[in-house]
């Protein structure tokens, strides 16, 4: 599944607009709506706030490739996400 189709899944799991969606995660709704059509990348820097404020893990969001090379070379922890402030 790719992140567009991954950030969609989750903001409707979590009964949220785009605009909500895109409040949350400090960025304007014209750029979160980008990410969701697949028209620009989502940057490394969002993706711990995207699982923080979707409440999953954040290996299960990144891409597969990023998923693979974190298991298999750098024994990544999952969990060591913190909360973005004002959650």
């Amino acid at each position: 599944m790719c992140i567009s189709d991954v950030l969609a899944y989750y903001r409707n799991a979590n009964l949220l607009s785009q605009r909500q969606m895109a409040e949350m995660l400090g960025i304007s709704q014209v750029a979160y709506h980008k990410w969701e059509s697949g028209r620009n990348r989502v940057q490394l820097v969002h993706y711990c706030r995207i699982a923080t404020v979707c409440r999953v893990n954040l290996l299960d969001i990144l891409p597969e490739e990023w998923q693979e090379k974190i298991r298999e070379d750098l024994g990544y922890n999952p969990s060591g996400c913190s909360a973005p402030e004002g959650l």
